[in-house]
Parts: structure tokens; sequence; C-alpha cells
């Protein structure tokens, strides 16, 4: 079966360089033992995690 979601190497580099964080790593294995979910959707927890915490740019609205 083929994947169906492509990535470009620019966010490929970008995932890289967020993950090679100590404290990334230990949150994914954290959220993996505990949660009993997948290494990936760790990740995902933790990306959206990071997305969550960012504060908004000037002019732009929170999603409520």
């Amino acid at each position: 079966m083929a994947r169906t979601k492509t990535t470009t190497a620019l966010e490929n580099r970008a995932e890289q360089r967020t993950f090679a964080s100590p404290v990334a790593l230990a949150f994914v294995r954290i959220v993996v033992a505990r949660r009993k979910v997948t290494e990936a959707e760790a990740r995902k927890i933790y990306l959206d995690y990071l997305n969550r915490t960012q504060p908004h740019r000037r002019g732009e609205h929170p999603a409520a």
C-alpha cells in the first residue's frame, strides 16, 4: 500500500530538529509508556502541545 502523506525536505528537517531535543524525546517516551500509544501518535501529541503553547502573532486572533 502506498503512503498518502508526503513531506518536503524542509518539513522533515524541522521535525528532526524538534525531536533532537532530550526533552522532546523524554516526552515521547513517557506518553508511549503511560498512554499506550505508538511513537508516531506520541510525536503528534507533542507537536500539538507545542502548537498550543506558542504565543499567537500580533493581529491574529486565537482559535476558539
